[in-house]
């Protein structure tokens, strides 16, 4: 453990010393609708680069994009766990398994500790399970790609399965973040419909939702472009395998606003319905209960990766949805719940 602790020092310094990022803006050309290109001016106060805003209203949806437009590809980060929720409400709907099921029961996880929890469990952060690995070589290896600029999830399902088997799960009945559960759980969901967890969610939300751009690749071929991290550093695609039920999959603003409009029309509705308190919200499937102004809620999912940021928030009220995608890693969430808002 010294060896790792010395090798993550020295990791940290040198990339400190190296890196030198410029200054980021955001680029051109303006596409979509003016009067969201006039919210952005007024509002979007971080560093961009590329930005796609997507608003959906009613019968309405329009879209304003600055480098690009409503179907240029974004890693989607945590917003691919809200996808997993979708699969598993509709596996419940199908009878295939219950909230109520042990991950154990699908997936060959031995006595570990993880293995009584269910999957209600997993898809509420309450499983017990820590945010990653805590293992040595995963733990480094992480801290060195957050370093220099890499991805830090490149394991397959059975490195997943060994992360996960290996974890404790002492804090389980507590709220806890975790990208290991969340995977578990896709990965669990895609074993029991004997497919991968890419082709799982092709054929039951993607496909049926006429969502064309979006797909979880498992190699560089399928990656959204490089994305930059806050100060301006360009950082290396996320492609994930065993960690893209939590955080893998690239979409575009164009598809989730499909995926919104259904959403609001009430298609996957047992996913976003609240369950567990989480901090000062609630959380269904994954799904993020909390207050807005006025006595109304949203239902939201944000995301992160190295190099993006994303939102994606419904006030079923209202029947109103935004999506806020960027190539930056700098929170969106503060403009996006704004423009939700109105």
């Amino acid at each position: 453990m010294k060896f790792f602790a010395a090798l993550l020092a020295v990791a940290l310094a040198v990339g400190g010393w190296l890196i030198r990022p410029g200054a980021l803006h955001l680029a051109g050309p303006r596409t979509g609708d003016a009067t969201l290109q006039k919210f952005i001016d007024d509002n979007y106060e971080g560093p961009g680069h590329r930005l796609s805003v997507a608003l959906v209203d009613g019968s309405s949806t329009r879209f304003a994009s600055r480098g690009g437009d409503e179907h240029g590809s974004f890693e989607i980060g945590s917003i691919s766990k809200a996808l997993t929720g979708l699969l598993l409400a509709d596996a419940v709907e199908r009878g295939e398994v219950t909230l109520g099921q042990q991950v154990g029961s699908l997936l060959p996880l031995q006595e570990s500790e993880v293995a009584t929890a269910t999957l209600e469990d997993l898809a509420t952060h309450h499983s017990g399970l820590p945010k990653i690995s805590g293992k040595p070589l995963p733990a480094v290896r992480s801290a060195l790609a957050a370093v220099a600029g890499g991805n830090p999830y490149p394991y397959d399902v059975d490195q997943l399965l060994d992360h996960a088997r290996s974890a404790g799960t002492g804090g389980r009945g507590e709220p806890a973040y975790s990208n290991l559960g969340g995977a578990l759980l896709g990965q669990a969901l895609a074993r029991k419909a004997g497919k991968s967890y890419p082709d799982l969610l092709q054929e039951r939300v993607f496909q049926p939702l006429t969502m064309r751009n979006s797909r979880t690749p498992t190699s560089d071929a399928g990656a959204a472009p490089d994305g930059y991290g806050s100060g301006g550093r360009r950082q290396a695609p996320w492609v994930q395998e065993g960690y893209g039920p939590a955080g893998g999959v690239v979409s575009t603003a164009a598809d989730l606003a499909l995926l919104a409009r259904a959403l609001l029309d009430g298609k996957y509705v047992t996913a976003l319905a609240p369950r567990r308190d989480y901090e000062e919200d609630r959380i269904g499937l994954f799904w993020m209960t909390s207050p807005l102004r006025d006595d109304r809620s949203m239902v939201w999912h944000n995301g992160g990766t190295g190099g993006y940021r994303s939102f994606i928030a419904l006030d079923l009220d209202r029947r109103r949805a935004v999506v806020v995608l960027s190539d930056v890693a700098v929170d969106v969430d503060d403009f996006a719940t704004k423009l939700l808002e109105g």
